[in-house]
């Protein structure tokens, strides 16, 4: 897959010493991130096992005091935990809806992430490229993107690298393209200001061929594969509509 730009570590740069660098995370759905390429940044640390407990659809976060809930004909795939490129906390939770044919029809990305201790300084910027609505509850920034599950993750140890894992290990492939919609809370951030340490991430992504339109009137040639409007506005309520947040 290959995903829409994302602030630090997803198109945000952040400061690593004196160096600065931008990297685009490839999510067939997501925006792209930009994440540190320092030596530093490569040296994984160990995480602890997923900290959200899963009860039929719903994901249960205790220590955000958040539950997502997904739809009920959503399949569980399963969960990671790691430190993303040594930067951050990532836990990655999957359900998709599926044919017979075991393609993907809809996926749900539940995905919680926080810089660690290691990095004080670094923030995720979606302040800067996403816009700001008003959803589930919350100020959520969001993005409407294709997700290109016909080329490879830009970048090895990638989250996207993750999920495509999780797909096939569990047994099912991908269509080339999904139209899918990342919106954001940051967890840390009550003003709304689009800047903070500590994130909920909810993509949720569509087979573009059940939704009746080609790759050009998709995205034409947008080097970012950012949704066309309306088509862009359309997704980003489905995706809303897909997924129920409440706090405990």
């Amino acid at each position: 897959m290959t995903f829409p730009a994302r602030p630090t570590p997803r198109l945000a740069a952040t400061m690593i010493g004196n160096m600065t660098t931008a990297a685009l995370l490839a999510t067939g759905c997501v925006p792209v991130k930009a994440q540190e390429t320092s030596v530093a940044a490569q040296e994984a640390p160990t995480v602890a096992a997923p900290e959200a407990q899963v009860r039929g659809r719903s994901v249960l976060h205790p220590r955000e005091g958040l539950t997502v809930r997904v739809p009920a004909n959503a399949v569980y795939l399963g969960a990671e935990r790691f430190a993303l490129y040594g930067v951050a906390d990532c836990e990655i939770h999957l359900f998709v809806e599926a044919g017979p044919d075991r393609r993907v029809r809809r996926l749900y990305w539940v995905h919680f992430e926080s810089y660690l201790p290691s990095r004080p300084d670094s923030r995720f910027t979606y302040g800067d490229i996403d816009r700001r609505m008003n959803l589930l509850g919350a100020v959520t920034w969001v993005r409407g993107s294709l997700m290109d599950t016909t080329r490879p993750p830009r970048r090895a140890g990638s989250d996207t690298e993750r999920v495509r894992t999780m797909i096939a290990r569990a047994g099912y492939t991908l269509p080339p393209y999904l139209a899918s919609a990342r919106l954001v809370r940051l967890l840390d951030d009550p003003k709304g200001t689009g800047y903070g340490r500590r994130e909920l991430m909810l993509i949720h992504a569509e087979d573009l061929a059940e939704r009746g339109v080609t790759r050009d009137e998709a995205v034409g040639d947008d080097p970012e594969n950012r949704l066309r409007e309306p088509f862009a506005a359309e997704t980003i309520a489905r995706a809303a509509a897909a997924f129920r947040v409440k706090a405990r």
